[in-house]
């Protein structure tokens, strides 16, 4: 009876420490303005304080779990709670821009730890015909960090300072670690298989940085930008030599055999694929609901609970469908969805209602919430007890490199046709060719530079004083019609992969072991029976 209390109240506090992880990666996102103001930081520093997070949080989690399975999960859980409290602690006393990114990086750090080792800690505690309910619990979880991280944000900034999307972290952290610390019971990896492989994690450590660092600045730099080139580069020699070096290698920190499983390989390009996508919406979205329609991020945020409320109510239900319908039929079917849902945002306008979109926003929700808990129950299904950790450290090493993808080349897509139809509105045309402008002609070159100034951004008088209102109205409704047309573009590509994703992964995910346990029961009845005739024959 106790144990069925403990493995609960184990959820419970991995649960408690990944809302807070989630939630203030996203709240934080909402402060950047604010921050850039108090803080004089310059578009670059800005995107380094998302960045840093990510990029360590992508790096290090296959070394965080492979520490967790060797050392003990819960010690490691325990040392990234306090990590990322800590880390919160001094971003909230950040003065400058430079102590600010430290802290995120450090957060980072702490997040990479208990990412993984959430879900190995879960996995451990839970048996494989109850994990699916478990895992149901915490997607709901990690949704609801997800959308209420950007509406949390808001009220803070606008009715708080920006101080206080860290300082919110600290009860939350301490409270999750006094309860892990209780409730949580030590594992380890025993199987005698795992040690601490040094050239291993240097090796992956450093592709994932060089693959991650190269998707994040893809988008300043340019695709052909020669150290984007060789950053991609040598994420392709580290991991090739990764490989080669783990095939020789006794006791690897990541066994090469998780990846001749269809379903670990299967359900880990969809986790790549659902990032790629969530990445995206997210993206462009919150572009089109603040500076096309000119929402608050407060109202931006609230815009996402009929996705959210869709998605909280089903991803429970979803994990209780596992043991019945399997994942793959479960994933696939998710996939296809989200992936109509996504399509529906094609009914979005420069002028649009927002009812317009809410049927995209409950089914894509209903599509997302039947994949999650199938698929990291799939992923961890699909290997020992004992590797739970690092086999959810590639998980989420995966959906990080899939986010920072989805970013990159979504905004890239969507930048290069809200560009490209932007200069080939005739009312630019004319506007450039028109000699009585004369400075401010680089106005209308900026505007056309990023799809992230098109909309109503050019009727802020702080940014752009002095601008003649016929002018301003022009720019808003030629840049508009570029978003819309650019985002159009990048629905459809979002779309078109996790649909694909949804049939490649059925045929790869394959039905779980338990499910022929029966047979294999029986044939062992009959291999029994058969011996025992056998000595009666002989006496």
């Amino acid at each position: 009876m106790a144990g069925q209390r403990l493995k609960w109240w184990t959820l419970i506090a991995a649960c408690f420490a990944l809302f807070m992880a989630i939630l203030d990666n996203l709240v934080v996102n909402i402060a950047l303005p604010t921050i850039s103001r108090e803080l004089n930081a310059t578009t670059t520093q800005l995107q380094w304080i998302v960045s840093a997070y990510t990029l360590i949080f992508a790096s290090l989690q296959i070394t965080a779990g492979g520490l967790g399975d060797r050392l003990g999960r819960k010690r490691w859980f325990l040392f990234g709670l306090g990590l990322f409290t800590c880390a919160s602690l001094l971003g909230a006393l950040s003065q400058n821009i430079t102590m600010l990114i430290f802290a995120r990086a450090v957060q980072g750090l702490g997040a990479a730890f208990i990412m993984p080792l959430s879900l190995s800690l879960i996995s451990v505690a839970f048996p494989p015909e109850e994990r699916g309910k478990a895992l149901g619990i915490w997607s709901a979880i990690s949704v609801s960090g997800l959308a209420l991280g950007p509406i949390v944000g808001g009220f803070l900034v606008q009715y708080a300072n920006w101080h206080w999307v860290f300082i919110i972290n600290i009860p939350i952290g301490i409270i999750a670690f006094f309860v892990a610390s209780a409730v949580v019971q030590e594992s380890r990896d025993t199987s005698g298989t795992v040690v601490l492989d040094i050239p291993g994690t240097v090796l992956i450590t450093g592709a994932i940085a060089s693959l991650t660092w190269g998707l994040i600045e893809a988008g300043n730099r340019g695709w052909g930008n020669t150290l984007i080139l060789a950053a991609f580069a040598a994420a392709v020699v580290l991991t090739a030599t990764f490989i080669a070096v783990e095939a020789r290698t006794e006791k690897p920190m990541v066994p090469l055999r998780f990846f001749r499983s269809t379903t670990f390989s299967g359900a880990n390009m969809d986790s790549f694929a659902i990032s790629f996508l969530i990445a995206g919406v997210a993206f462009y979205l919150t572009l089109y609901l603040q500076n096309i329609h000119g929402f608050s991020p407060v109202r931006a945020g609230l815009a996402m609970l009929p996705m959210v409320a869709t998605m909280m109510i089903f991803s429970p239900i979803s994990g209780t469908l596992i043991g019945r319908i399997g994942s793959r039929l479960l994933i696939s079917i998710g996939m296809c969805i989200a992936g109509i849902g996504t399509l529906l945002f094609l009914r979005s306008g420069v002028h649009s209602s927002y009812l317009a979109i809410v049927p995209a926003y409950v089914v894509m929700g209903f599509g997302m919430s039947l994949i999650f808990a199938p698929m990291t129950t799939a992923v961890l299904n699909s290997v020992e007890s004992e590797k739970s950790g690092v086999a959810s450290a590639i998980n989420g090493a995966i959906r990080e490199i899939g986010t920072a993808f989805g970013i990159a080349l979504l905004g890239t897509i969507m930048n290069r046709v809200y560009q490209s139809q932007y200069n080939a509105t005739g009312s630019i045309i004319e506007a450039r060719s028109n000699p009585a402008l004369g400075p401010l002609r680089s106005l209308v070159d900026l505007v056309g530079s990023g799809a992230s100034l098109a909309g109503r951004l050019i009727e802020d008088t702080r940014r752009f004083p002095g601008v003649p209102s016929a002018l301003a109205a022009q720019l808003r409704d030629a840049s508009s019609h570029a978003f819309i047309t650019g985002m159009d573009r990048a629905i459809v590509i979002s779309s078109g992969v996790i649909i694909v994703c949804s049939v490649v992964s059925f045929f790869l995910i394959k039905p779980p072991v338990m499910a022929a346990a029966p047979e294999a029961a029986g044939v062992e009845r009959i291999d029994e029976w058969d011996l025992v005739s056998e000595l009666i024959e002989v006496d």
